[in-house]
């Protein structure tokens, strides 16, 4: 085994980062192996959890334990390392001299950095965490100068859009006066008319109350009399005749709808802005199978969940839901943003959002914030809800076929989009104290109607 490991390259028993042969190595999900304490101290002065060679960044800081058989390998490497000192017989005089000088500075170099005192050791150490602290410096000022251009965009694009808002209520305003305006103006002028028609039978049976017994006939001709009762007939019935004292009933409110629905189709418009902003925020996610009830089926690639007919046998765990078909991420998140997108289909119900860590999985319980989820619904009937406590019913406009979900852990949001359109569906907003992971439940079966899983997906709609 030994003449087998001297054949192997020199590097493959090596730190990169200390660059000699391993001491207690660890291997890390990337497959990147450094010293323990390497990498312990790497990650401590850096404040950081990704790969120091590849800058693979995970989710978790690692658990670090010691790869045992390449600590062996290594240790068995470090007995029989290869010796090349330089055969001086093979080489001129001169160069013989060169070399013999070189090795005098190394040994002089090892016997110097072999008794260098502690105090000197501990400047160095200190000067490079001065330079690594001022490196940290100019990247806040660069990050302070990106902020200070978000926040300045964000102010432009919040006055352009509030002005054309303003602008639209004004114009909407201003028709509502001249709707109510011409509408008065049309009354005032049939009333004219009706006050006119009314005088003018006044003036007639005025006159004909000037005539001498205007209803008995004298001489026994009954044409008059005929005449004069004909004009009295077609006279109109004047109490059938009504003026509206409140004509306005829902102007008001139907301009006001009018303004509203803008209203919508701007939200709309800054709902995909923002969900293409947020899209840089996203994280790998996948199902842990250990938290999954069994009548949930988890897919290898663990991507996909779905119900399903009969209970499956599954090693019982305390992590695992046993009373309610639902399922958790493995992955979890106690800070920064994080976005994930679910294909739920045709799917007829279903449940998304996240969970704390610490929640209840046995027996039980009702999916609310005081509960530790925040979870967005489909129901059977074609309902969204929130599931808040009591539940809050959501408008949706059109039924998505893939659901965004973002988490803004440190401002305490949870926020729920349709992929395909960007629009805007729901937000819970509240404090985090615990790890969120990512919650999904494909719901029941419902003879076979709500069969078809949900995919966490891995590509994204463009909007």
């Amino acid at each position: 085994m030994a003449a087998t490991i001297g054949l192997l390259p020199e590097k493959h028993f090596l730190c990169s980062l200390c660059r000699d042969i391993f001491m207690s190595p660890v291997t890390i999900p990337c497959g990147h192996s450094f010293c323990l304490s390497c990498l312990s101290h790497y990650w401590t002065r850096h404040q950081s959890k990704y790969c120091p060679h590849c800058r693979r960044v995970f989710a978790d800081r690692p658990d670090l334990s010691v790869n045992h058989i390449l600590a062996d390998v290594s240790e068995n490497y470090r007995q029989i390392r290869p010796q090349k000192p330089p055969d001086e017989e093979m080489v001129p005089f001169f160069l013989s001299s060169v070399i013999q000088t070189t090795c005098n500075l190394i040994n002089i170099v090892k016997f110097v950095c072999a008794n260098v005192s502690d105090a000197h050791v501990q400047v160095i150490d200190v000067e490079q965490m001065i330079q690594e602290r001022l490196q940290k410096i100019e990247r806040l000022k660069y990050s302070l100068e990106l902020q200070k251009s978000s926040y300045l965009r964000e102010v432009r694009e919040s006055q352009k859009v509030f002005s054309a808002l303003v602008n639209a209520m004004e114009k909407s305003h201003k028709a509502v006066v001249a709707v109510i305006e011409d509408k008065q103006r049309e009354e005032e002028k049939r009333v004219e008319i009706l006050m006119k028609e009314i005088e003018q039978e006044i003036e007639e049976l005025r006159k004909e109350m000037s005539r001498p017994d205007p209803l008995i006939s004298v001489n026994g001709d009954q044409s008059d009399d005929t005449k004069q009762i004909s004009m009295l007939s077609e006279m109109k019935d004047w109490s059938k005749i009504t003026i509206e004292t409140d004509p306005c009933v829902g102007v008001t409110r139907k301009a006001l709808s009018g303004v509203l629905e803008k209203i919508k189709v701007e939200v709309n418009r800054l709902s995909k802005a923002e969900l293409r902003r947020i899209e840089k925020y996203t994280v790998d996610v996948n199902l842990s199978a250990k938290t999954a009830h069994p009548f949930l089926a988890v897919s290898e690639d663990r991507k996909q969940v779905r119900h399903v007919d009969k209970l499956q046998e599954v090693p019982d765990h305390p992590k695992r839901f046993d009373r309610v078909a639902n399922v958790l991420a493995k992955e979890s998140f106690s800070s920064g943003r994080s976005y994930w997108e679910v294909e739920v289909g045709e799917k007829i119900e279903w449940n998304l959002g996240v969970a704390r860590q610490s929640i209840n999985r046995k027996g039980k319980f009702t999916v609310c914030p005081a509960n530790g989820f925040w979870t967005l619904s489909l129901r059977a009937g074609g309902q969204f809800i929130a599931n808040t406590s009591p539940v809050t019913s959501v408008a949706v406009d059109h039924r998505p076929r893939r659901v965004g979900v973002f988490l803004d852990y440190s401002e305490g949001r949870v926020s729920f989009y349709c992929a395909e359109s960007g629009v805007h569906i729901h937000t819970f907003t509240d404090t985090f104290t615990d790890r969120l992971h990512p919650f999904f439940s494909p719901g029941r079966l419902h003879g076979g109607k709500n069969a078809s899983p949900l995919t966490i997906s891995s590509s994204f709609c463009s909007i």
